[in-house]
């Protein structure tokens, strides 16, 4: 299927951190703790892609913004290519694929726990975004993607207790995850704006060709 110019300028925006980390990484400019550094990139990109994710089905209802629900799959993807990173860079250069320095990490920090917890979970939600799998699934896949608040919910409580006193961010994730689950609750998922302006219509139409 042709993806929507919403979704390539999507997927152009969502990339940036990627080239970010690599330009950083290439040019030495990453802290003096590159491993941290990558990690908190990471994790902060996935957080980040899943909340908006979760704001295109409200955003649509409220302003009728169609072009949003192809565009709600790329950031979905997106965020669990960031999960992965995030993890390989975890698992992989700060502990070489260890299991042993890996299994003793995860028993000295339980947030590390609630990430992996996240992360299987988003791994069926991503094989089932294939639009083939989609269709002989069914009903089912409706009910399969609904695991994406829980995700949300867990990735935020991960980035909560990972922050280590610096919280702001992770709270105004729990804020606005908080709202955009709100507006998904009837009657607040029927509020529509009846009188849209023409621009929010051109750009809507622009984003769906």
């Amino acid at each position: 299927m042709k993806p929507t110019r919403g979704q390539i300028i999507t997927a152009f925006f969502c990339l940036l951190p990627f080239f970010s980390m690599l330009l950083a990484a290439f040019t030495h400019h990453l802290s003096a703790n590159p491993i941290q550094d990558l990690t908190l990139r990471s994790g902060r990109a996935a957080v980040l892609l899943l909340v908006l994710s979760l704001a295109c089905t409200p955003l649509k209802n409220l302003f009728g913004l169609t072009a949003l629900l192809p565009v709600r799959k790329t950031l979905g993807l997106y965020s669990f290519l960031y999960v992965l990173i995030h993890f390989l860079v975890f698992a992989g250069l700060d502990f070489e694929f260890n299991l042993a320095w890996i299994l003793d990490e995860i028993a000295q920090k339980p947030f590390i726990k609630i990430g992996l917890i996240a992360l299987v979970l988003l791994v069926p939600l991503a094989i089932t975004s294939i639009q083939s799998i989609q269709q002989r699934m069914g009903l089912w896949w409706g009910r399969l993607h609904r695991l994406v608040y829980l995700i949300a919910g867990l990735s935020i409580w991960h980035y909560y207790r990972a922050s280590k006193g610096d919280i702001l961010i992770p709270l105004i994730y729990a804020l606005i995850f908080g709202i955009f689950m709100l507006m998904r609750i009837p009657p607040l998922s029927k509020i529509s704006i009846s009188s849209k302006p023409g621009w929010l219509k051109s750009a809507n139409q622009f984003m769906l060709r």
